[in-house]
């Protein structure tokens, strides 16, 4: 019997600097609407190549945060699909580029997901201390949610 889990969903984010958790709250409304032994469902705040404990041994991650592009609308939601295919290295969360975490990973011959989601939304405000997102914010979470959900319905549930 093969060790390797199928999916986890991670979101990251700081759970009291306002819509810097929005990934943290997707990823905890997710938790109380599946249940399945093959998707695993954590948050915290990592970065660094400590995004690599989180992921070896998966076949498929789905990482959920937030971003501030200065570009779009708070509450917009953006997809990267498999990162680990992006050759620009162009999404960076909390300090860390992901291709070059992914390259540590693969150069030390870790077993590595064979692909990588992302998943963001646009921010209005990460500096306040609040446990709450604001509300263009919190209003795309609900949507978010679904669109993860249905992007595993057919692997999983």
């Amino acid at each position: 019997m093969s060790t390797t889990k199928k999916i986890l969903i991670f979101g990251i984010g700081n759970p009291y600097r306002c819509d810097d958790a929005a990934g943290i709250k997707v990823v905890q409304e997710i938790a109380k609407q599946i249940d399945t032994s093959q998707i695993e469902v954590k948050w915290g705040s990592i970065d660094g190549v400590a995004i690599l404990d989180e992921v070896v041994g998966y076949e498929r991650v789905i990482f959920v945060d937030s971003v501030k592009t200065g570009k779009g609308k708070p509450g917009e939601i953006y997809k990267i699909k498999n990162a680990s295919e992006d050759k620009t290295g162009s999404f960076t969360s909390h300090g860390i580029d992901f291709l070059m975490a992914l390259r540590v990973g693969e150069n030390f011959k870790l077993s590595m997901p064979r692909q990588i989601d992302i998943f963001a939304i646009e921010i209005k405000d990460n500096n306040s201390f609040s446990e709450e997102c604001t509300e263009e914010v919190s209003k795309s979470i609900p949507e978010l949610v679904q669109l993860i959900i249905a992007e595993i319905a057919d692997q999983c549930l």
